[in-house]
């Protein structure tokens, strides 16, 4: 009796291989291994702290000074946001994939991810600046600050787009978190629950995001919590807790030698 068991043990776990080595889909339960797990928290995380970023900041720049914001007008903050947008695409196209190929995967997503927290930090310092000597080239210098280092943040998409068409080598045009997902996957036939997986959870905190940014931020101001800053520190708080979740990447991208082992 105790031979028969180890046989049907033996055969349980060469099967498990077996599944894992051929180019078949594998259902939700096989793909949760280390790799996709500790790639799509990374994701979930990076879309979480962007979301509430571009939902806290255009409020910030809305909100009167004397409240915690800088009163700029709708027209002034849609050039801020529209020179951002322009800014982050010129940077990708043209620097993007070199400074991936320099310093490597690991580092552009961990850079971006740390550029999150001198952003937050900066929100109160803008404000009291302002509240102190108005808005001028003070508070202007602050805001372009703010918003060029958002540019490094989007690296850790690492989604820059050939003009053309979107070729088939990552390095140049994938790079960071959506490589490691992508690296991830158990087997090629299982990318696309993989991606899906990454793409459902990361819709979910975009979801709540906005909302939960803007209620904390009227939360901190109506009941005055460190001084109507609170919200910000909150924020920085879950940025540095991100880069703890970010030093679990490899160096490398995910190799395909995990196995049932690295499964939980």
């Amino acid at each position: 009796m105790p031979k028969h068991k180890r046989e049907s043990s033996v055969c349980s776990e060469t099967t498990l291989t077996d599944v894992l080595d051929r180019n078949v889909p594998l259902p939700l339960r096989q793909i949760l291994v280390w790799p996709v797990i500790i790639s799509v928290a990374n994701y979930l995380t990076l879309a979480f702290l962007n979301i509430m970023l571009v939902a806290l900041l255009p409020l910030f720049f809305a909100t009167s000074v004397e409240i915690g914001g800088l009163g700029l007008s709708p027209p002034i903050i849609g050039y801020l946001w529209g020179g951002y947008g322009a800014a982050t695409g010129i940077f990708s196209v043209l620097f993007f994939a070199k400074i991936l190929r320099y310093i490597g995967e690991k580092r552009v997503f961990f850079f971006g991810m740390i550029s999150f927290v001198p952003i937050f930090i900066l929100m109160p310092i803008t404000s009291i600046c302002a509240r102190m000597w108005g808005v001028g080239p003070l508070v202007w210098s602050l805001v372009m600050l703010q918003l060029s280092m958002m540019v490094l943040t989007d690296m850790s998409y690492g989604e820059s787009k050939s003009l053309f068409k979107f070729d088939v080598y990552p390095h140049d045009l994938q790079g960071s978190i959506i490589m490691y997902v992508t690296a991830s996957a158990p087997n090629k036939r299982s990318l696309g629950a993989t991606n899906g997986l990454s793409q459902t959870t990361a819709s979910i905190v975009r979801a709540v995001g906005p909302a939960l940014s803007t209620s904390l931020f009227s939360y901190s101001v109506q009941h005055n919590i460190l001084g109507g800053y609170g919200v910000y520190m909150l924020m920085t708080t879950l940025s540095l807790f991100a880069l703890i979740i970010a030093t679990f990447l490899p160096a490398q991208l995910w190799g395909d030698n995990y196995t049932s082992d690295n499964r939980f």
